[in-house]
């Protein structure tokens, strides 16, 4: 008993003492700021807030300047692309070829003004509208002539849509060694002052080209001279200094492809696409 009664007599003294540190803890806590539950925001990872239905913004990143991005001086050496330098090269060649054949006097001017007149549309539309109409009145008696000029009008049209066309699409200027307007060249319509491709190149390697399958592939006179004056035709262009060389390149694959479209990508003469049928021949 007396041990009990020790204990009870412990137990009332202590028990004052832990009643003050409790109040002491929850006032402590009290004091104490609470903690933020809010998830993270778009600002704690380095972006900027978006204000209203703006666009989203990329962060901030400072921008450092280098010795690779800083802005070319006058006295750089500014690297040029695969495309570029093609460029420059075909103007550098064929300002040579105008230099070597004409102001060196290799080939007289009159001769290369020459094939530029032989090659131009007014000559060959004309004529082959006068030899069609002829044709045409004679059709039943050489039903032949008339389905071969007939198909032969239809690829000289075929050829000023594609050359138009490419001109329009790509718009380069002529050169101009002389400091006239088209380098002297006389236009038509506005199309024809554009340099890429070789409207003259077109016509005269569409014309070889042609006589070729109607021969059948093979040679005599007409169709031999026919490749010689378009090969000579195509270098006066860029002797005359009216197309680079590029130009006159791009005018024989025009030239290739209207024969393609005219035959039905046959390249052979019986494929036209007017057939004999179709002219009622």
């Amino acid at each position: 008993d007396r041990g009990l009664s020790l204990l009870r007599s412990w137990a009332m003294s202590v028990a004052p003492a832990l009643s003050r540190v409790r109040s002491a803890g929850r006032a402590d806590r009290s004091r104490e700021r609470p903690r933020s539950r809010r998830p993270m925001a778009r600002e704690d990872f380095g972006f900027q807030r978006r204000k209203g239905r703006g666009p989203r913004q990329q962060p901030t990143v400072a921008s450092v300047k280098t010795r690779d991005d800083r802005e070319p001086e006058p006295g750089d050496r500014v690297p040029e692309g695969v495309f570029a330098r093609m460029l420059k090269a075909d103007r550098r060649v064929s300002r040579a070829i105008h230099d070597a054949v004409l102001d060196r006097g290799a080939v007289p001017r009159w001769a290369l003004e020459a094939l530029e007149r032989a090659g131009s549309g007014l000559i060959w539309f004309p004529g082959t509208l006068a030899a069609l109409g002829v044709a045409f009145g004679s059709r039943t008696s050489s039903p032949q002539a008339f389905w071969v000029l007939s198909n032969f009008m239809a690829g000289l049209v075929l050829d000023v849509l594609i050359v138009g066309t490419v001109k329009g699409a790509f718009r380069r200027r002529r050169p101009n060694y002389t400091g006239e307007e088209n380098g002297g060249y006389k236009t038509i319509i506005k199309v024809d002052s554009f340099s890429f491709p070789s409207g003259h190149t077109s016509r005269s390697a569409f014309v070889a080209l042609f006589l070729l399958l109607v021969a059948g592939g093979g040679g005599g006179a007409g169709p031999i001279a026919a490749v010689v004056w378009a090969l000579a035709t195509a270098a006066s262009r860029v002797a005359l200094g009216r197309h680079y060389a590029s130009d006159v390149a791009a005018g024989m694959v025009a030239a290739a492809l209207n024969v393609a479209l005219l035959t039905k990508g046959h390249f052979s003469a019986p494929y036209f696409v007017l057939e004999k049928a179709l002219l009622g021949l």
